[in-house]
């Protein structure tokens, strides 16, 4: 839902504010791009603190340290220094304080002063109204830290006690803690029995003499600490202080939001600089990135007069697809309002949600959840993989490094989200320069795909039909494309035809079948299609450009493409990218759906231009548990003579069901079983894959004509599966 108090913030960044046909680079963190601090985009970033509380940061926990290691640009979990006292800022974190045993909270409101650094007040449990004194033993002081550090030392003393906190108005040095237990709590989820921490003693001591109590222990993760009386005498406490080492195990940075304006903007590829310190495996940087239509992702709530949460504000009237103007409110089943709300196009949608200003000023008893809106913003995108050590400050703005965003685009708003995690105390990750590409505007609003058949045999060559919809392209802003670029399971075997239909009914088709595809670029007679390249994993097209489409007015354009390939994994998602060869723009990924009838094969049962990324899988029957189909030596017989005519053999297979990468080999022995040649010997990923023969052995000696056998080994956690051939060698 619209977020009306926006904080504007400087953006250093290459060309951010220039909305042309281009990409752009922007950089955060290092030395030159946008700080850390500043949280990079011009809306503030929101954190929920509880189910009706948010707040602005960018740092969830403060537990994140700027310029990190001396380092300027540079951000890392925050390491303890052994002389902070990580109590103080408990409650900045989130953290809190307790006492379960104490009923006055005028009492549990002085618990404030064991963490205040101040030695001239204290809490105290040593005199009852009237003068009697009180009876301590049992009294409970729960501390919260608000995040998990490394703890090895715990201190706490009463006024006047400790050389560094004198307070000689308040001479109680002799009213510390004669008895006391003091128990523990790391913070992880398993230690946790119905969102409560299960406490472990560390310190059990009923006879103390010590003013000044310090307690080291052998340093762990805590994040609760409870301190429990046992004596009857009364006491103060004036300071309870916490000190630590190593880094904390949890640390989160959430950027502010990304704005690319009305024109919509297309994401590219993401890096990062990364260090470690430590053991390397022992932690890890996980960057994602989500994206939205609006300017907030969290969706704000009140009670409908039913009872049931509501997100949208009290007398809100929406146009239902009859062009009638209802006020949700009254719609008896909220079901059926929720349904309408979300169907409404994001302007309207925006025009009618409870803002956060409105929500804030809601009664406490008419407030619902605030909670995600996934209508309006993606879910935050699976981690990203860098090449470690690939990224440094010298290539961070080369925009063809890194990995594709997957976030959904284009979209107006970007957010990025970064978490530190850590299994050791010594051990962390730094992040420097973190870099993302964007291009605006977009080729169109948005691009629905679909493949018929969606179901095919098991590694056997299928004709599929690739149909392309651009639902609607904004006349004067959207750029068209011109390219189109299929990722296949294989490379394809064939092209047939590329088929054009224009918003004004025009057709233009080319024939490209038979159409020899081992060197590439091909175009038909007209020069207007061709086929650009088919690669192992890539089959990419060209077309005369489509420029304008709009489904909702009946002029819509539609690109199919129709390919021979083979399908070698159940659920193979067969995704798709258009390009504008005219522009330095990049990829439009298309949405699963449905884009065309495509006749008999084509079973979808939701209208033309509705998502679903269904449309773009294919099945294949699961092949009887085998692992590699298709075993060959093409040719099977050669004749290596230097004449250029079938020198070399290739031993192919075909890799099913693999989830990950396995180790293969592919070898050759003669018929006494003597192995002549190791072709290949490495992991290998699902897919058609072939090394080749040349008729040498290992030392690069040309073989005897004759027969020979290959054998290719495929072992993976659950099977080890082998298939052996013949290849035969004559001159």
């Amino acid at each position: 839902m619209l977020y009306p108090r926006v904080k504007a913030l400087v953006l250093v960044l290459l060309a951010v504010q220039n909305l042309g046909a281009e990409r752009r680079t922007i950089v955060m963190g290092g030395e030159d791009g946008l700080t850390w601090e500043s949280g990079g985009g011009t809306i503030a970033a929101l954190i929920q603190t509880g189910p009706t509380e948010v707040e602005a940061s960018n740092t969830p926990g403060n537990v994140l340290e700027f310029d990190a290691d001396g380092q300027v640009g540079w951000l890392s979990p925050q390491q303890a220094d052994e002389t902070v006292n990580i109590a103080l800022d408990l409650l900045d974190r989130g953290g809190r304080l307790g006492a379960p045993t104490i009923l006055s909270q005028v009492i549990k409101d002085q618990l404030i002063f064991m963490i205040d650094d101040d030695p001239a007040t204290a809490f105290e449990r040593k005199t009852a109204r009237g003068g009697s004194q009180v009876n301590s033993l049992g009294v409970i002081m729960d501390f919260d830290l608000g995040a998990r550090f490394g703890v090895e030392r715990i201190q706490f003393f009463p006024r006047n006690a400790h050389p560094d906190f004198p307070a000689p108005d308040f001479p109680f040095h002799n009213d510390f803690l004669r008895g006391f237990e003091l128990l523990l709590n790391d913070g992880s989820e398993e230690t946790q029995v119905a969102n409560q921490p299960v406490l472990t003693t560390v310190e059990l001591e009923t006879e103390n003499e010590e003013p000044v109590v310090e307690l080291t222990i052998p340093p762990q993760y805590v994040r609760y600490i409870r301190l429990k009386s046992q004596t009857t005498v009364g006491f103060e406490i004036a300071e309870f202080r916490v000190f630590g080492s190593g880094f904390v195990p949890r640390a989160d940075y959430l950027s502010n939001i990304f704005d690319f304006g009305e024109a919509l903007a297309l994401w590219g590829r993401i890096r990062w600089e990364e260090q470690h310190f430590g053991t390397e495996r022992l932690s890890r940087l996980l960057i994602s990135s989500r994206s939205g239509w609006d300017d907030t992702p969290l969706e704000f709530t009140r009670l409908h007069p039913s009872g049931e949460e509501v997100p949208w504000r009290e007398g809100a009237v929406a146009n239902t697809a009859a062009g009638d103007a209802v006020d949700l409110d009254s719609i008896d089943d909220v079901e059926e309002a929720l349904d309408l709300f979300n169907a409404l196009p994001i302007d309207e949608r925006n025009q009618v949600a409870l803002t956060q200003d409105e929500y804030d000023d809601l009664r406490s008893s008419d407030k619902g959840d605030v909670r995600s809106d996934l209508v309006a913003w993606s879910r935050w995108s699976p981690p990203y993989k860098l090449t470690a050590g690939a990224i440094n400050a010298a290539n961070i703005g080369d925009d063809e490094l890194g990995v594709p965003i997957l976030s959904p685009g284009p979209r107006r708003y970007f957010q990025l989200k970064a978490e530190f995690d850590s299994q050791d105390l010594e051990s962390a990750r730094a992040l420097g320069a973190l870099a993302f590409t964007v291009s605006n505007p977009p080729l169109t609003e948005r691009i629905i795909s679909e493949v018929v058949p969606r179901q095919v045999e098991l590694g056997v060559p299928v004709s599929f039909t690739y149909a392309v919809l651009p639902t609607k392209m904004r006349q004067g802003v959207d750029l068209g494309f011109d390219v189109f670029e299929i990722a296949t399971p294989v490379r394809s075997e064939e092209v047939e035809t590329i088929e054009v239909v224009h918003a004004d009914g025009q057709v233009q088709t080319a024939d490209f079948t038979g159409v020899d595809l081992t060197h590439l670029p091909v175009q038909d007679d007209s020069g207007l299609f061709a086929v650009e390249s088919v690669t192992e994993r890539h089959l990419r097209v060209r077309f005369p450009a489509i420029t304008e489409s709009d489904l909702a007015e009946g002029r819509a354009a539609v690109l199919k493409i129709r390919f021979k390939c083979r399908v070698l994994r159940f659920g193979t998602t067969f995704t798709g990218t258009a390009w504008n060869s005219t522009t330095d723009d990049l990829g439009q990924r298309v949405i699963g759906g449905n884009a065309a009838d495509l006749g008999a094969a084509d079973d979808d049962l939701i209208p033309i231009g509705a998502a679903d990324p269904n449309d773009l899988a294919v099945r294949v029957p699961l092949a009887g548990g085998r692992l590699m189909i298709n075993v060959a030596a093409k040719p099977r017989i050669f004749s290596p003579n230097g004449d250029g005519v079938n020198d070399e053999t290739r031993i192919h297979c075909d890799l099913v069901r693999l989830v990950d990468a396995a180790p293969l080999t592919m070898r050759v022995f003669d018929l006494a079983g003597n192995r002549v040649r190791t072709l290949f010997a490495g992991e290998q990923g699902g897919g058609s894959f072939s090394a080749q023969w040349d008729g040498t052995n290992a030392a690069g000696q040309q073989m005897p004509p004759g027969i020979y056998l290959f054998r290719v080994d495929l072992a993976t956690d659950a099977k080890q599966e082998a298939v052996v051939g013949i290849v035969e060698m004559v001159y």
